[in-house]
């Protein structure tokens, strides 16, 4: 069982145990008052390393002793630990949808590869703010591969997900909000945009998704859509099991099914998103690649010429495109001496696509950079 000492004695504080400490501060006491007629208990931890072997024997008898207390199974006891650490996602199949209590294995791949790349998309949204992207950055991508697939649950046919949050050990004045990690806002960017998607199909309008900065971008339609055709289970119901140490007043998730219904309108979504975030306000950088001037090539300060520069952007989001930026004659000289001394530019401007042609509108000021 892979738990720490931290998250045992944070269990036992939630449990309500008291905590102690021995003069020499070598102890930690956790006790447990009598109940009922039950003995009071103890559970010992040392403050410090007492080698490999020792810690190990510490933690195990520590866990036998929460388990008898609780009368816990270990899958259950481990359930318990890991809702600290954790948040859940977990898929539950009807039973209507089985076979002999089982579901084929495509089915059950598409599954975890398109949560596991909803994941990443939503992660990729926390990180970069973008609704619609080419790429997967590579903090999501890592961030989705640390999740685990956790041991199945009790009921009907399930798959969970485990998204790490880790402990909250901030220390905060009394007025100041915690910092959420990246798991949470992840999953919670999931939860809110499923929601938004049931308002939308309820209400035949995109509105509903389209107006929720914190919900679904293009990329996780797209994964949804994937597992709604890659799976061929036309209801997946889903639930959430939020870590008490982050937010620990908010509500949790609402229930939700990814039905075949959906698809549609999550395809309408993800088009929709994806033309919207082509006009997001951008800082490009990169070396000009071609120049274009349709004047007298002697005379580029003609007013009337249209002076285009080329730029090579390895974008985030997007991968590597070619941005082209229309430019008056004195941004446009400067380009050209940058381009001749190979150097890259910066600058700002409202980046469109038409097709899979890319372009800077409204650019600012342009600055070239040394190397």
């Amino acid at each position: 069982m892979d738990a720490t000492k931290q998250s045992i004695m944070r269990y036992l504080v939630r449990q309500g145990w008291k905590q102690q400490t021995s003069r020499d501060g070598a102890l930690t006491r956790f006790v447990r008052a009598e109940d009922d007629g039950r003995p009071a208990v103890n559970i010992f931890f040392s403050t410090e390393s007492a080698g490999d072997d020792a810690d190990h024997a510490e933690l195990a008898a520590a866990l036998e002793t929460i388990r008898q207390v609780y009368e816990l199974t270990e899958s259950g006891l481990r359930a318990m630990l890991v809702s600290l650490s954790f948040d859940k996602i977990l898929a539950t199949v009807p039973d209507d949808y089985l076979r002999h209590d089982s579901i084929e294995l495509r089915a059950a791949r598409s599954y975890l590869n398109g949560m596991k790349g909803v994941i990443a998309a939503s992660a990729t949204t926390v990180i970069t703010g973008a609704r619609s992207f080419r790429r997967t950055v590579k903090e999501a991508k890592e961030f989705a591969d640390g999740c685990r697939f956790a041991h199945t649950f009790k009921g009907s046919f399930g798959l969970a997900i485990e998204s790490p949050v880790g402990l909250n050990n901030q220390t905060l004045m009394p007025f100041a909000e915690p910092e959420l990690p990246l798991g949470r806002k992840t999953l919670r960017r999931i939860a809110v945009g499923l929601e938004s998607l049931k308002t939308a199909y309820a209400q035949d309008d995109l509105e509903p998704i389209l107006s929720a900065p914190d919900g679904l971008n293009a990329n996780m339609c797209n994964e949804l859509v994937g597992i709604i055709e890659g799976t061929g289970i036309p209801r997946i119901e889903l639930s959430f099991v939020l870590s008490p140490e982050w937010e620990p007043e908010a509500p949790l998730p609402a229930p939700f099914k990814i039905e075949t219904r959906y698809r549609d309108i999550l395809k309408d979504a993800a088009a929709r998103l994806a033309k919207d975030d082509t006009e997001a306000e951008v800082s490009i950088f990169g070396r000009i690649v071609n120049l274009h001037a349709a004047g007298n090539p002697s005379d580029l300060m003609d007013d009337d010429a249209d002076r285009v520069i080329q730029v090579n952007w390895d974008s985030p989001n997007l991968g590597m495109v070619k941005v082209s930026i229309s430019l008056d004659p004195t941004r446009y000289l400067v380009a050209v001496e940058a381009h001749r001394q190979g150097q890259p530019i910066t600058i700002q401007g409202k980046l469109r696509r038409k097709g899979r042609l890319w372009s800077l509108h409204d650019p600012g000021d342009l600055t070239v950079l040394s190397i």
